[in-house]
């Protein structure tokens, strides 16, 4: 399966030439991602890279969250960031709760679910 031009959901390669594609297999080419989405590096660029079943990584871009303050709940000390698809479990205050009475949200490509709010039970 060749590696085509990538189009990057969230993100660009740093250079677009389409000359370049389609690529061979085990050529890499710099990327980086919108703002508050990273590479599952985490680092602020990375390569893709062309392999036999197509490019690698499947998603180059993830959400990163940032978690750093919770309506009427406890809001952690620092700042903690979570890539999509983690689930971090909150503490609100007494009779609060998030939507649906739910004590974790979790990290997904458009933010938190819920949202980092407590709300009255």
């Amino acid at each position: 399966k060749p590696c085509n031009y990538p189009i990057i959901k969230h993100g660009r390669l740093h250079y677009p030439y389409r000359g370049y594609f389609p690529a061979r297999v085990n050529q890499q080419f710099s990327y980086y991602c919108d703002w508050h989405f990273v590479p599952p590096s985490q680092s602020s660029w990375d390569y893709l890279t062309c392999t036999a079943e197509g490019w690698s990584p499947e998603e180059p871009c993830l959400r990163q969250c940032a978690f750093n303050y919770l309506e009427n709940g406890r809001t952690p000390r620092r700042e903690e960031k979570y890539l999509q698809g983690k689930t971090v479990r909150v503490d609100c205050y007494d009779g609060y709760s998030l939507e649906n009475n739910q004590n974790t949200m979790t990290c997904t490509e458009n933010g938190w679910s819920p949202p980092p709010r407590c709300i009255r039970v």
